[in-house]
């Protein structure tokens, strides 16, 4: 029996690592077909300088391009949500979800259908990223192969983190960035068998973007020579700065989401009023739609006028904000990073720094990975990402304090990130982990014992006493003849009574759980519960379903302790 066992272990181990490769390959295919596509299209509509449409109201003249694509987008956009009939459009949070989920299931038409929508959205013109939604698609394409009935029975957590891995490794061409990010924001924990399958998803991501060849890296940068402490005085002002910007970018998008539902408008028809404010804002400054990859590459690379440094800044936060929170789908890694390189650039121009012109860009970097570091959780992956994308040690290093300042205060005020505050909203207490989350979707009536002392409200008191006695038990329930809980009996309040109307001696208030409660629920109640056992009955037609014990919860609880240990350490 043991050699049977370790053969089927190394099995489907093998098939989960071989398993890993496909996805990565597949995602790394799609990420780039997708970056590529999504670009060349925008490039086309937006710069390209034989397509003009302007419009001179006095001594202004206004690019009318942006509105004409923007709201059509924004409409394409609402109709397929509609087509669809998806509550909300799906990301990174669905993704956290489910692999902390016991089934592990993602949505296959919500995880499709907004990666179709934030392809949409960048190519209209939205000021949105383009990271968050390949995540989601790697996730969706990982639990769609997992499904297949060829396909063994493996950890559907890291299959996922496996998809993750892949997409930011191919986005960005950053191989550990892409293992660390999906253990660090997604898996949340750990262990060999993990780190296996990632490593080996993002290396073969890494490997088809290269042999490929379709896109590079966007934000690979030389790295330049310095000297720290001609810095680590703009970095220590990065860092609380980062951390406000933020809170406010995280806020407001959430504040934004909000909106629809509380003016009543329907979730399909809110992206056409982020489709007229990106057209609106693009007809001035079309230097926030889009991506902004060109414009963050020129903030990083050559010193700009600082009013223009803060017209970028509160811009596309507030534009952002506007089209994640209508629907106008995207990302908000990719305006992350934006939004802190020029905060980088900014605190670069104040009189304490160096007017060494090379320092700028080690300074937008380090803005760009603490902001991006507390909006995605994962200050780890953003100093890993630095040193991949510059190749150097001391990027690195200088990123790691305002990351680290970032990331504590918004921790402190907010949440680990915008995805765990979304998932908090939907009830989802991530922060507390996978212990926490399986309490929660435990339903007691899964535990019910259906075996216990039934008496009638005919029972004689010496019959009750009798039936207890048999039955090895001190507690039985008063029973309907349709079978409806009326109250609960103790044996010690039977002794040496006499009569036969046994409802005189039935507790007053005894405590009933509904069997739709989870262990969380029903572990809080039993802390101030004293007795043998709880009924459990349906609150709504007080139909008796059974009963449940303290050693029953306390199994329940030790069997999924078990459970998460097996998932996290093995």
């Amino acid at each position: 029996m043991f050699k049977i066992i370790n053969i089927k272990a190394i099995r489907d181990s093998l098939a989960l690592l071989v398993i890993a490769a496909v996805v990565g390959t597949i995602v790394s295919f799609v990420a780039q077909l997708f970056i590529i596509s999504a670009k060349n299209i925008y490039n086309f509509i937006f710069n390209n300088k034989d397509f003009i449409l302007s419009i001179d109201v006095g001594n202004i003249s206004l690019n009318l391009i942006p509105f004409v694509i923007c709201v059509p987008s924004s409409i394409l956009v609402g109709f397929l949500m509609y087509y669809l009939k998806l509550p909300r459009w799906f990301g990174p949070a669905d993704t956290i979800y489910a692999a902390h989920h016991r089934a592990g299931i993602l949505d296959l038409k919500g995880g499709f259908g907004s990666t179709l929508a934030s392809f949409m959205s960048i190519s209209g013109g939205a000021s949105v990223g383009i990271y968050g939604p390949l995540v989601h698609f790697g996730a969706t394409v990982s639990s769609f192969i997992r499904r297949q009935n060829f396909i063994p029975k493996i950890p559907h957590d890291i299959i996922i983190g496996s998809g993750v891995a892949a997409a930011i490794s191919a986005g960005f061409g950053a191989p550990l960035a892409g293992v660390i990010f999906a253990h660090e924001t997604v898996l949340r924990h750990f262990s060999m068998k993990a780190v296996a399958a990632l490593a080996i998803s993002s290396m073969a991501a890494n490997f088809s973007a290269t042999e490929i060849g379709i896109v590079s890296p966007p934000l690979l940068l030389t790295a330049i020579s310095f000297e720290m402490s001609d810095i680590i005085v703009s970095l220590g002002i990065i860092g609380p700065l980062a951390a406000l910007v933020a809170i406010v970018f995280m806020k407001l998008v959430l504040f934004l989401g909000s909106i629809p539902g509380k003016i009543n408008l329907k979730n399909w028809q809110a992206p056409v009023i982020a489709g007229f404010a990106c057209g609106l804002c693009g007809m001035i400054f079309s230097e926030v739609l889009g991506l902004g990859t060109e414009v963050l590459m020129s903030v990083i690379t050559s010193k700009q006028v600082l009013a223009y440094l803060f017209a970028l800044l509160v811009g596309k936060l507030i534009l952002t904000a506007i089209c994640i929170g209508f629907g106008f789908f995207g990302g908000m890694f990719s305006p992350a990073l934006f939004l802190g390189g020029v905060l980088g650039a900014i605190v670069f121009q104040l009189p304490i720094t160096s007017m060494n012109s090379e320092l700028l860009s080690v300074l937008a970097v380090s803005g760009m990975a603490a902001v991006s570091s507390s909006v995605i959780g994962a200050p780890i992956t953003a100093i890993i990402l630095v040193l991949e994308l510059t190749g150097s040690y001391e990027y690195a290093i200088a990123a790691t304090f305002p990351i680290v300042v970032c990331s504590f205060i918004t921790s402190r005020i907010f949440a680990n990130s915008v995805f765990d505050k979304q998932l908090i909203s939907r009830g989802v207490a991530i922060t507390k982990g996978r212990e926490q989350i399986r309490l929660n979707e435990a339903l007691i009536k899964n535990y019910v014992d259906k075996n216990y002392t039934k008496l009638k409200l005919t029972t004689s008191i010496d019959r009750s006493i009798e039936l207890l006695i048999k039955s090895k038990t001190t507690e039985g329930y008063i029973i309907s003849d349709d079978n409806k809980f009326i109250s609960k009996i103790s044996l010690i309040n039977l002794i040496n009574k006499k009569g036969s109307n046994l409802i005189e001696y039935s507790e007053p208030k005894p405590l009933i759980i509904d069997p739709n409660s989870n262990l969380i629920v029903v572990i809080k109640k039993l802390s101030k519960f004293v007795g043998e056992s709880i009924p459990i009955v349906d609150k709504k037609t007080h139909e008796m379903i059974g009963i449940i014990s303290e050693n029953d919860v306390l199994q329940a609880y030790l069997d999924i302790s078990e459970e998460i240990n097996q998932i996290e350490k093995h």
